[in-house]
């Protein structure tokens, strides 16, 4: 039984990170008290934030009152929750500041879902869904083909298009019955605020931005008359236990409920891995490969909390990349902050006036934060569909499934002639995309070969190699950046085999490529490629020299920018021929 634990969970071994200057305190370190309450409070605040999208997921669904407040109440219970599972250090849990936040992603399809099967189903739905996740989260990173940057930008852009519908109407005043000067005008500040903080302000105040803005959008709201306080509200005791008391149904599982979770909590893994993998690049100053253990669970640990989101029949989380930002813009990644915020967040959910004064944010306030977030995302989205070389086949996957989800959103009568068991995909313009940009990402790959071959002359060869590197590229999909490097170290190394004269004849180059690393191994007649140390070169002592003694340096010189480019290089024979290899991390 302890063999079968050790192989799906091993046990938790120690990751050897080099302190990068920048932090404060690193993640084993003990912050002052006092400080770590400080900190603690921050990413407490920002959290908070965002639970307004567990208001808009309440209301989405038809609560209100004190069942609204209930819910929201739940939710930050979890959010703190999850916060304190991350920061524990065991086999399950990753030992890291990763805080929680309600998921935006799920928001539109856990409101579908809820609305055209029952709050029943979509418990049942997240339950299932994040056992997948769970299960098969040391298995994610393998997925990671059928989950590239543009399927992922997709989604993300597709999301900030569905915010705009929502966002409009709360800050024109349009939920209200009409259109007003004064929502817009809460709107507009709460808008401006975020902008000028995000553009203007300092490093530690840029991350608290959406929270500064919020403030000053309810104070022109608390200015103007358009705060009321509804009665099951202002009445909420000052103390209550949120679990205590929840009438919920019991869980279903149906299938056409399961589908559209899954697929956004499989994306939203996604996301958690990135997330997961920013943070340990943030806490490694020699960061040169990617914690994928620490990564993994990551993932596991959310699908847990998430599982229970969907026992508690709350919005399921995900993990914030504005408190990652936090955690930079403070200098502290210390785990013990995340056990005092999760700590935080768990009592200020038995606090019913906590809950209802996010509740009773104004709409015209989280219209501008809807406003700012769709700009946000589908800025983002855009970033991540193109960080990635393009060729036709991916110019298709982005473009199409762009417009079949524009087409559920700007024609909702679409969705009329659907099937009604088919409503919370087709119904969701997020989901549409997301599914059309997933099958096409599948079927475009066939035929596309993951290994090429070609052969380099010393004629132009060092350009031939870079265009035939770009053109694969595209091809595969691989980044910009890596692509250019590898570019650079095998046009270096091909002239620095002919202008030393290593090699007799042609350069067969040969390059391979999967999500995780780009492959390059030039395959030569002659010798193989001195390295050599690590040192740099004494040019001075080479311009004094000989000729030999100039030649000898430059080489030295060419093998460390070729070590520099690439993460990884050997040199060698193979089957009679000199080879070179040069691993490039994806």
């Amino acid at each position: 039984m302890r063999g079968l634990l050790d192989s799906f969970f091993p046990p938790l071994t120690a990751m050897k990170r080099s302190r990068p200057e920048e932090l404060l305190y690193w993640i084993e370190d003990r912050p002052p008290p006092l400080t770590t309450l400080a900190l603690a409070a921050q990413h407490t605040l920002l959290a908070l934030m965002f639970c307004i999208y567990a208001v808009i997921a309440g209301q989405g669904t038809g609560l209100a009152g004190g069942q609204l407040v209930s819910f929201v109440s739940t939710t930050i219970f979890m959010v703190g929750l999850v916060t304190l599972m991350h920061a524990l250090r065991t086999r399950f849990t990753t030992g890291m500041l990763l805080v929680a936040v309600p998921s935006p992603v799920l928001m539109g399809v856990y409101i579908a879902v809820t609305i055209n099967y029952g709050l029943s189903a979509t418990m049942g739905a997240l339950i299932l869904a994040n056992l997948c996740v769970f299960l098969f989260g040391r298995l994610l990173p393998r997925l990671r083909p059928f989950f590239p940057p543009e399927v992922v930008g997709v989604v993300v852009l597709s999301l900030g298009l569905s915010m705009i519908a929502g966002g409009a109407s709360r800050a024109s005043g349009l939920t209200q019955g009409g259109t007003a000067l004064l929502p817009a005008l809460t709107a507009g500040v709460t808008l401006l605020a975020i902008v000028l903080i995000t553009i203007w302000g300092g490093r530690r105040l840029r991350v608290m931005a959406v929270l500064i803005g919020a403030c000053c959008g309810m104070a022109v709201a608390l200015l103007t008359g358009q705060v009321v306080a509804a009665p099951a509200q202002a009445a909420a005791p000052l103390f209550a236990l949120p679990l205590v008391g929840l009438d919920l149904p019991l869980p279903t599982f149906v299938t056409f409920a399961v589908v559209p979770v899954l697929l956004v909590e499989l994306i939203s893994a996604v996301d958690g891995l990135a997330n997961a993998l920013t943070f340990d690049k943030l806490n490694d100053a020699r960061w040169r490969r990617a914690d994928m253990a620490m990564a993994g669970r990551a993932v596991n640990t959310t699908a847990m909390g998430c599982v229970l989101c969907g026992v508690l029949g709350c919005l399921a989380v995900g993990t914030s990349t504005a408190n990652i930002g936090l955690a930079r813009a403070t200098g502290a990644t210390a785990r013990r902050i995340g056990l005092v915020a999760g700590a935080m967040l768990m009592v200020l959910a038995c606090l019913p006036p906590v809950s209802a004064v996010i509740v009773r944010t104004p709409d015209a306030v989280i219209g501008g934060i809807l406003l700012y977030t769709a700009a946000y995302m589908i800025v983002a989205g855009m970033d991540l569909s193109l960080s990635r070389l393009l060729d036709s086949r991916r110019s298709f996957t982005i473009g199409l499934s762009v417009v079949a989800g524009g087409a559920v959103l700007l024609l909702p009568q679409l969705v009329q002639s659907a099937p009604e068991w088919s409503r919370p995909i087709t119904g969701s313009g997020l989901a549409v995309a997301a599914v059309t940009a997933i099958l096409l990402n599948i079927l475009l790959r066939i035929g596309v070969k993951q290994t090429a071959r070609t052969t380099l002359t010393d004629v132009d060869a060092a350009r031939a190699a870079t265009e035939f590197l770009e053109h694969h590229g595209k091809l595969w999909g691989a980044r910009r950046d890596v692509v250019a490097r590898a570019g650079m170290a095998v046009g270096e190394a091909v002239e620095t085999l002919w202008h030393a004269e290593l090699c007799r004849g042609p350069v067969e180059l040969v390059v391979s490529f999967d999500e995780f690393n780009l492959r390059c191994v030039l395959l030569y007649d002659g010798e193989p490629l001195r390295l050599g140390p690590t040192a740099a070169p004494n040019l001075a002592a080479a311009l004094e020299g000989d000729d030999d003694a100039m030649e000898a340096a430059m080489r030295q010189v060419s093998a460390q920018l070729i070590g520099r480019l690439a993460d990884r290089v050997q040199a060698g024979r193979e089957g009679g021929r000199a080879v070179l290899r040069l691993n490039f991390d994806h």
